[in-house]
């Protein structure tokens, strides 16, 4: 975790290039890795024409628990109407 004063800063940056980058790809999809990224796509691009859609971000602290990840990240991307 970074220092508030640390983060804010650079939280900002992110989401103004988020908003650049969509408004100049034009995707039909914004898949957000994990739930705090899907929650900051939908704050920040607010009424953007774009879909946003979510997989499950895989554990950084528990690798056991990454196993199955790339399968479980495709059904959900399926389950979505996103792939496949």
């Amino acid at each position: 975790k970074l220092p508030a004063g640390e983060a804010k800063p650079l939280e900002e940056i992110c989401n103004a290039h988020l908003v650049r980058v969509v408004a100049i790809l034009q995707p039909e999809w914004l898949v957000a890795v994990g739930g705090f990224a899907e929650k900051k796509a939908r704050e920040v691009l607010g009424q953007a024409d774009v879909k946003i859609g979510r997989i499950l971000h895989p554990s950084p602290a528990s690798p056991a628990a990454n196993r199955g990840w790339p399968e479980q990240a495709e059904k959900q991307l399926k389950e979505q109407g996103i792939w496949g």
